[in-house]
């Protein structure tokens, strides 16, 4: 599988934070590459999951039978109801917005493995389309910009963060840990190489490390579960935010009980496997 198509799966187990939630999804899975056009509604996916999650949705909250799990509707009085429903829909509450860009995801979004570039884009059908998803991004300091490739509006993300900020939020801070992890090794390993004078296996040992911290940090932060961990971790966290390139050694030193490194590993221990736990949950 793709990482795209891995960073799908697991939306596609997202749950949903309120009612709404559902229709919201809907709204921006069929606004993208969905088809409500010539008195029927149409959906396809080269996704299984994506296909079967927006299709039990749809049988969900329009109470319709779905033959064989195909996305094909042409009763008159079903395709006007769902038009009605989810082209006048309006995501209000945080949860919503959110649920909305994860189903134009869904519909018509795909990612590159970040360990080759940093871009993140969707289809979709319109310019108003294209302004609402844009204007949606915004409302979380995403910063998107559209393209027009074989007549098709584009909407873009490059910067690596918002990337993977906006996929922490999609999952329910599951997943965008990845592009995380690369950013931060990347970026670390450029700091020491200017900071410190050592051998490679060292270097990149030190850089490993220190990016699985902060992407463990940065995952739990997205899932907004940073305040109900222990004020020690806490403090260990945003050192570690703060001071990337720094050693567990120097980084016990500026704690409050200034503890040694065996501490201040335990501690960061302590944060990666509470984010590792969050992906089975």
């Amino acid at each position: 599988m793709s990482f795209s198509s891995d960073i799908k799966q697991i939306l596609c187990e997202t749950e949903y934070e309120c009612p709404c939630c559902r229709t919201a999804e809907l709204a921006g899975a069929l606004g993208s590459t969905g088809r409500l056009e010539g008195g029927i509604i149409r959906f396809n996916s080269s996704s299984k999951a994506v296909s079967e999650r927006i299709g039990k949705d749809l049988s969900g909250e329009f109470s319709i039978d779905l033959c064989g799990g195909k996305i094909l509707i042409e009763n008159e009085t079903d395709v006007k109801r769902i038009k009605e429903r989810l082209e006048t829909f309006t995501a209000e509450s945080e949860c919503c917005r959110i649920a909305y860009i994860r189903g134009a995801f869904l519909g018509g979004g795909s990612v590159s493995d970040p360990k080759r570039e940093y871009h993140m884009e969707f289809d979709t059908r319109s310019e108003a389309g294209a302004e609402k998803l844009i204007a949606l991004l915004g409302d979380f300091d995403i910063r998107a910009r559209r393209t027009l490739r074989k007549g098709r509006i584009i909407v873009y993300i490059k910067e690596s963060g918002n990337i993977a900020d906006i996929i922490g939020r999609m999952s329910g801070g599951r997943a965008g840990l990845e592009v995380i992890s690369v950013q931060v090794e990347k970026e670390i390993k450029n700091s020491i190489v200017r900071l410190v004078n050592c051998d490679s296996a060292n270097l990149n040992k030190q850089a490993k490390a220190s990016s699985k911290q902060i992407a463990a940090i940065k995952k739990i932060k997205a899932a907004r579960k940073w305040q109900s961990m222990p004020e020690v971790l806490r403090e260990i966290g945003e050192l570690r935010l703060r001071y990337p390139d720094v050693s567990m050694e120097a980084l016990g030193k500026m704690t409050g009980q200034q503890i040694g490194k065996s501490g201040v590993n335990h501690r960061l221990s302590r944060i990666i496997e509470y984010a590792e736990s969050m992906a089975v949950k």
